[in-house]
């Protein structure tokens, strides 16, 4: 099945290494056929632009849901129940939300802004994350919200100083 991640989203054509993005999304598809708490996993940071380096991490958000995990623990369950999955060689940096938060969400983080422009869904339970993503991507536009590249890095140009942008759910 060359081209695509999980069986609902095509690989997006960048300058990439295909082949670890491959690899990526096998890992998560496995995690999450084998963990029920597991409803949707996404890549994102620089190897979901396709700028990855051989010091990059991998960036992936885990979405949860119906997890009985006292929530003082929860990140570390999380993070360990992961990196069982991911060769030792690959550096992991794990974020987590349940699923459902993600979806209401009406005020973005700037992390969280980062992750939806740069989110890969390499796994999607119940089908709405791209959906998502895609409606959340299209208001930061209209609302001229932009992510601008500046060498190695990046900010975000509001549409005035200060601004707060508001999302429609």
């Amino acid at each position: 099945m060359q081209g695509y991640f999980a069986t609902y989203f095509k690989l997006p054509r960048l300058n990439i290494n295909v082949e670890l993005r491959e690899k990526i999304a096998q890992h998560a598809r496995k995690m999450a056929s084998e963990n029920e708490f597991v409803a949707g996993v996404i890549l994102f940071g620089s190897i979901a632009r396709g700028e990855e380096t051989e010091q990059s991490d991998v960036d992936l958000l885990i979405l949860w849901e119906k997890l009985n995990v006292d929530p003082r623990k929860r990140h570390v369950y999380i993070y360990k129940t992961v990196s069982k999955y991911f060769p030792p060689n690959l550096r992991l940096t794990v974020l987590d939300m349940e699923y459902n938060s993600l979806l209401k969400t009406t005020k973005l983080t700037p992390l969280l802004l980062n992750i939806i422009q740069d989110a890969v869904v390499l796994y999607d339970r119940h089908n709405k994350l791209q959906k998502f993503i895609s409606n959340t991507r299209k208001q930061l536009k209209a609302k001229n919200t932009r992510r601008i590249k500046t060498g190695k890095t990046y900010y975000w140009k509001l549409p005035k100083p200060g601004a707060k942008v508001k999302l429609e759910v």
